[in-house]
């Protein structure tokens, strides 16, 4: 049996300007370095082993237990799995190939070996010592020793070329640096602190980037420009705080005790600020109204961790344009499909415990009303601005009114002929007065989904 792994990575060649270096929210959330990593995750085999990146510039061997958990998510296609480990709560993310530890933010780079002996690195790596700086490793041109101890005699072999060669160069953007100092600027005020029970999270804080670059790559699939103006911590301070804390965490074990694993993932629930304010004094208090081909059950809808601009949908500006978006703590158990349509209001035999539109890839949780302020807890709040400002007219990023027969003649290319006629009748319900424009605007995106309006707008505006 192997013992550990080691492996050593030669020092870097000196930067042509040693004062700078990569930054994390700018290069780590990357598109061509996610593409890079996600190749990683899509096309290994069964991991044999996983590895870290230390403090010294080693890759160590993770233990048997760190093993047994990430394994089975890792073959079920999971991009980031939940964990806690030593009284400690990790996120491992497969795709960006990093292990965060969600209290303190403290990041550091993941790789794994797989049951073939190929190994897969990421292409920037991230210390554990400091979430703050990554090292970029050109591998390419180096060579990286990999030293296996084997009943106390090591066995040494070297790889090259672990870079594939059509897999795109991680360089730092100043588009992308240009674009962090206008959100930057876009913050408000960290003395301001506007929900009960919480407090803001300062964008110093080791803590405030995880959160930050999941929401914003996931926001900016379907708005660019979209912009956090404020993200503030859950703190649950007094008896009904700590109540609902005792109660979530006997939840899990609970769970676990029937489940052998209490499944505990985060994901986001998006509302208006008024049921924001009202969850995080009293709880959940119903289930989520969805239009009719959305239903995937009755309960409480989350959207993944990597989605959460599926849940943004519900979010709806408040006098100030501002949106809000609540990053949960959910407890899933053993997780069964429910069919389009259905109105399934709890589970459909005593083996499970919430559902969910597909397993494998899923888009939304739903857990149901009868358990629902003991299967979730919220962590924190995401205030954010946004270009998609639907409520009282379609807008584009430059908010340029369009007119909604111009907007209809473009969805054709977009839509299915089924789609088409759903719009339709809902514009010939819309112009008879019976709905206002916010709710048939709200149906209207329920029908379309808004990456189709948003490309639509983007057409109309182009062709302007």
């Amino acid at each position: 049996m192997a013992e550990s792994i080691r492996v050593r990575v030669p020092p870097q060649l000196p930067s042509p300007n040693p004062k700078i270096c990569c930054n994390r929210a700018t290069n780590c959330c990357s598109a061509p370095l996610i593409l890079a990593n996600l190749a990683n995750f899509t096309k290994s085999a069964a991991p044999a082993r996983f590895i870290y990146f230390n403090h010294d510039g080693l890759w160590i061997d993770f233990e048997n237990e760190v093993l047994e958990s990430l394994k089975p998510a890792f073959l079920d296609g999971k991009a980031v799995i939940e964990m806690s480990f030593r009284e400690s709560r990790y996120l491992f993310d497969f795709t960006r190939m990093l292990q965060i530890d969600f209290d303190s933010g403290i990041q550091r780079s993941i790789a794994w070996i797989d049951v073939n002996g190929k190994c897969f690195f990421p292409k920037m790596f991230v210390r554990e010592d400091s979430g703050d700086n990554l090292e970029e490793e050109r591998l390419s041109n180096r060579k990286i020793e990999i030293e296996v101890n084997i009943d106390g005699n090591s066995i040494k072999r070297k790889r090259e070329e672990f870079r594939d060669k059509e897999e795109p160069e991680v360089t730092s953007s100043k588009k992308e640096e240009d674009g962090l100092k206008r959100q930057r600027l876009g913050m408000r005020d960290v003395g301001n602190c506007r929900w009960l029970n919480t407090r803001v999270f300062k964008e110093e804080e080791k803590s405030y980037s995880p959160v930050k670059n999941y929401f914003l790559s996931g926001m900016k699939k379907i708005d660019p420009d979209v912009v956090i103006t404020a993200i503030h911590q859950c703190t649950r301070k007094g008896l009904s705080g700590e109540a609902r804390q005792e109660v979530f965490l006997k939840q899990i074990e609970i769970t676990k005790a029937a489940r052998g694993v209490s499944n505990t993932v985060y994901a986001w629930y998006g509302a208006p600020a008024k049921e924001v304010e009202s969850i995080l004094a009293h709880g959940f208090g119903g289930p989520r109204k969805v239009s009719a081909g959305e239903t995937y059950g009755v309960g409480v809808y989350l959207s993944p961790f990597g989605l959460p601009h599926m849940s943004a949908k519900f979010a709806e500006a408040d006098d100030n344009g501002e949106k809000h978006i609540i990053l949960c703590r959910v407890i899933l158990g053993n997780v069964e499909t429910v069919v389009a349509g259905s109105q399934q209001y709890y589970p459909s035999s005593i083996d499970f415990d919430t559902g969910t539109d597909d397993p494998k890839n899923p888009k939304w949780y739903v857990v149901w009303s009868s358990v629902m302020n003991r299967h979730i807890i919220p962590e924190c709040v995401v205030s954010f601005k946004s270009s998609i400002n639907v409520p009282g007219q379609v807008r584009g990023s430059t908010h340029t009114k369009y007119s909604l027969e111009k907007l209809f003649s473009k969805l054709r290319s977009w839509l299915p002929p089924e789609k088409i006629q759903e719009v339709a009748k809902l514009y010939d319900v819309y112009r008879a007065g019976k709905l206002t424009k916010n709710i048939f605007i709200r149906h209207l995106r329920g029908v379309a989904g808004d990456y189709v309006l948003l490309s639509a707008i983007r057409e109309i505006r182009s062709s302007e």
